[in-house]
This record gives C-alpha cells, sequence and structure tokens, in this order.
C-alpha cells in the first residue's frame, strides 16, 4: 500500500489493518478493565484530546498490570500495588520523565476515583494508594536538572539558557541503555540544545510504546524494527488526537535515529524511508492589539517589591520593543545590553547573533533595573541581566508567570504567552509600514517565508489599503 500523509482523516490510508490494532490497543478493555471505570474518567477530564488520550492510556496501562497480579477493581489496589508498578517500570527501564508522568496520572485518577466513589456510611474511609509512592530516580535531582549557569562557569563554555536540555545523570542515562538513546543525543552536535533534547524525547516516546505494546519482546533493539511498527505508532498518535505538527517532529526524529543507526552499524537499512511527513496545518500567529500590548507591557504589581517590578517591567518591555524570543531574553547577560546606543546583542537559534534597536522605553526599564538587581544578586548569578528571587538566571517559566500576572492585572480574559508579544512586536511593524525584509532581520527568521506569515495577519494595514486604493472604497 503506498504510504499516504498521515495528517488529516479523509487522506490518511495507513495500513488498515495496523490501524485497527493500534485502535485496539488503546480503547479495548482487557478482562477488568471496565471496572476501573477509565472510560468515565477520560469524560471528566478538561484538558485537550491529545493529553485525554496520554492520560488514559497511562491508567490504563497501570489497570492492565495489575489486574495481571490478580486485582480486579480500582477499589482493591493498595499502595504496594503502585509501588510494585513503578518498580517494575524502572526495572525495565522506562526513562526517568515517562515514570513521573505515569505517576502523575495514576495519582490524578486515585483522587477522583476516591471522590466519584467513596467509602459508604460506617466503612472505613478509602486509602489513596498513589500517595506518598517514592520512584527510584526524580527527574528533579541535581545530575538531571542541568544549572546552566553553574555549567558556565564550571566548565568555561556557553550553554543556552532556557533550554530543556537534561544534566548527565548516570542512571537517567542508564534507561533504554540497549537502545544507544545517549550515543544518538549526543551525536547530534550540529543542533541546538532543544532540538537534540527533543529528538531524544521522541525516540524514547517510540521505544515505550514499543515496550508497552510488548512488541519489543521480539524486537531486538533497532535491527527488527519493521516500517509497519513506525505506521502502527504514527496511526495511533493520529487517533489519539496528535497534531500534524506533533506527528511531523515524532517522524523527523525517527528518521534522525535511523539514519545515525545505519552509521554507526547497528542498522543496514532505514524503516522509516518512504513514510511521509504530514502536511501541518498552518497556524497563524495571534497578536494582541496595540492597546492591549501597551497596557501589558505598562502594568506593575504595586504590592511587589521594586526589584521585582523593575525587573519584571524590563523583562516585558524588550519582549515586545525588540520581539524577542523568550529563550533569548533568558541568555541576555550583562555585556548584551548597551543603553548609550541603544542596542541588544542577541544570540539566537543555532547560535547566530543579530543586534536590535533598544527603544527608549525599554532602556529606561533596564536602566532602572540595573540600579536594583544586586538585591537578588548571588555568587550563581554571574553576568546573567535578569534573575529569579534566588540570584538564579530567568528561567523560561519565571516569564511566562509574571506574563501572566501582568495579564491578569489588565483583565486579560484568556491570558497570554511570551511569543504573542514576539507576533505582536512584528504585526505592528507591518501595520505601520515596515518592510518584509527589515521585520525579518529583526526577528533573526533565516527564511523569509517565516516572516511573511505576518502579512495574512495585519488586517488594518489590508484595510488601510483597501480604503486609500479601491475607488468604491
Amino acid at each position: 500500500m503506498r504510504d499516504a500523509h498521515i495528517g488529516s482523516r479523509q487522506r490518511t490510508t495507513v495500513n488498515r489493518v495496523g490501524r485497527a490494532q493500534a485502535i485496539q490497543h488503546v480503547q479495548t478493555p482487557v478482562g477488568d478493565l471496565r471496572s476501573f471505570d477509565v472510560a468515565r474518567y477520560g469524560k471528566s477530564l478538561r484538558v485537550r484530546e491529545d493529553t485525554r488520550a496520554l492520560r488514559i492510556g497511562d491508567v490504563q496501562k497501570f489497570a492492565e498490570f495489575v489486574i495481571a497480579q490478580g486485582v480486579h477493581s480500582a477499589h482493591a489496589v493498595t499502595p504496594a500495588n503502585v509501588q510494585a508498578y513503578f518498580q517494575h517500570l524502572e526495572e525495565i527501564g522506562y526513562t526517568v520523565e515517562t515514570c513521573e508522568q505515569r505517576c502523575a496520572s495514576v495519582t490524578k485518577f486515585f483522587s477522583w476515583h476516591i471522590r466519584e466513589y467513596p467509602a459508604s456510611r460506617g466503612e472505613v474511609a478509602r486509602v489513596h494508594p498513589a500517595k506518598g509512592i517514592q520512584l527510584r530516580h526524580s527527574a528533579q535531582c541535581p545530575a538531571c536538572v542541568l544549572h546552566e549557569h553553574k555549567a558556565h562557569k564550571e566548565h568555561g563554555v556557553h550553554k543556552e539558557r532556557g533550554s530543556n536540555l537534561k544534566g548527565e545523570c548516570a542512571e537517567r542515562n542508564s534507561r533504554l541503555r540497549n537502545w544507544g538513546v545517549v550515543n544518538f543525543e549526543h551525536s547530534l552536535t550540529a543542533s541546538a540544545a532543544n532540538t537534540r533534547a527533543a529528538y531524544r524525547r521522541d525516540v524514547e516516546l517510540f521505544i515505550e510504546w514499543l515496550l508497552d505494546t510488548k512488541r519489543a519482546d521480539r524486537i531486538a533493539p533497532l535491527a527488527n524494527i519493521s516500517k509497519e511498527d513506525i505506521r502502527q505508532y504514527l496511526a495511533e498518535l493520529h487517533d489519539g488526537g496528535a497534531s500534524g505538527r506533533t506527528i511531523a517532529r515524532r517522524v523527523a526524529s525517527l528518521r534522525r535515529y535511523f539514519n545515525w543507526a545505519i552509521r554507526t552499524g547497528e542498522r543496514n537499512d532505514d524503516p522509516s524511508a518512504g513514510i511521509h511527513t504530514p502536511t501541518a496545518k498552518g497556524r497563524l500567529p495571534r497578536p494582541l492589539d496595540e492597546d492591549t500590548a501597551v497596557s501589558l507591557i505598562s502594568t506593575e504589581d504595586e504590592d511587589a517589591p521594586e526589584w521585582q517590578r523593575a525587573r519584571d517591567r524590563a523583562v516585558l518591555e524588550i519582549l515586545y520593543g525588540s520581539g524577542l524570543r523568550v529563550s533569548e531574553i533568558c541568555s541576555l547577560n550583562l555585556q548584551s545590553v548597551d543603553t548609550k546606543r541603544g542596542a541588544l546583542r542577541v544570540i539566537g537559534k543555532g547560535s547566530k547573533e543579530r543586534i536590535v534597536p533598544l527603544n527608549e522605553h525599554a532602556r529606561d526599564a533596564v536602566v532602572r533595573w540595573g540600579k536594583v538587581r544586586d538585591e537578588v544578586a548571588s555568587d550563581e548569578s554571574g553576568a546573567q541581566l535578569f534573575l529569579s528571587a534566588r540570584g538564579l538566571p530567568l528561567s523560561r517559566r519565571d516569564v511566562a508567570r509574571l506574563l501572566d500576572a501582568a495579564a491578569k492585572r489588565i483583565g486579560l480574559p484568556a491570558g497570554t504567552h511570551p511569543h504573542a508579544l514576539r507576533h505582536s512586536f512584528a504585526t505592528h511593524l507591518m501595520d505601520n509600514g515596515a518592510d518584509t525584509r527589515s521585520i525579518q532581520e529583526l526577528l533573526g527568521h533565516s527564511d523569509a517565508s517565516t516572516t511573511q506569515r505576518y502579512t495574512h495577519v495585519s488586517k488594518e494595514r489590508l484595510k488601510a489599503a483597501y480604503a486609500n486604493t479601491h475607488p468604491r472604497a
């Protein structure tokens, strides 16, 4: 059968038998699985469809395990059963991230189940079997969490701030050892830290899917993975609600992985060859209007200390005034800012450097922050420009939180995110007559087609052009 795009249901012609098996694996009750009421639990979740499918799958896998151990109802599950399940996962070699994710899913499920099915009057109150469960290893261990400012000081090399790159933890790297995921990640020397981490995680998720479906029992690591395995995996992702973009990235990661396997002699062929990347639906940027953007970056928390107000204001002014990515603003250091000339030196994707303007409002905000920065600076701060309350480099999550707080103060109902300010920066430039090439340089886009998206959202400029040129306007 000819491969087809997996992006839309109408055009998907993935092997029907493989799709049916994938659907059956997710949806068909096994043994007493219905007694766990997983379907009803799934309906109670107020999350995206792909997240719902993920959590349901996590709970189903747990239920299948305890059923095989002779436990046929969620009411009969004990802490020992839950502990045994996670010990089993860790012994097999499931990743630290997956173990923590499944632990969270199982914990939330039992919190819901106890609320829905409390003990009857006169009976002993139900005990939460997943509460207090200890995993053998936590993703928050000092070796797993890479404090990049420490790496910079200890090794004398620049590390990308705000990335999801993990530390070189021996326990974490021992998981899925036979599949070579650590060596694969280390081979991606030309890729950015976030890209390397994303590719490794995508490959780990595919391998764990093989373990979940029990195909790994007959598959020697890497050697006997077939194209049919990949098709079934992608079909299950699609039926679980994964977007075309997600599936496209998983395909790209697997291609990289199998190319690496061929180079290292682990395989002689590429089973991902001929698997077409789905055409992802283009998503137009959603900028804020000019008045909202100005209100958002101008608001301050009157109850916060001066250092926090100054820092938050400087971060927001730069996000909107210079159009930086959130990772770029987290990586700024004291030498990045030239307040006299009104310029910022930014290290963007692919370690490409660009100079962007620092407007008067942002310059004043940075100067204000510079006067109080020492109040939170510590030995761990280094030369980082923006710091957290503990004196550590500001993280992407810190930026998201301060933006959420600003959106709440101005009553922005749906909230916003840091990249929306970058979209707003570009769209408002285009609305006011800036050319695409100039915006491309300011944003640091390597491909002009990325910048051209903003021509589709610059409605005010189109309306003005129509009003000024059309005889019937």
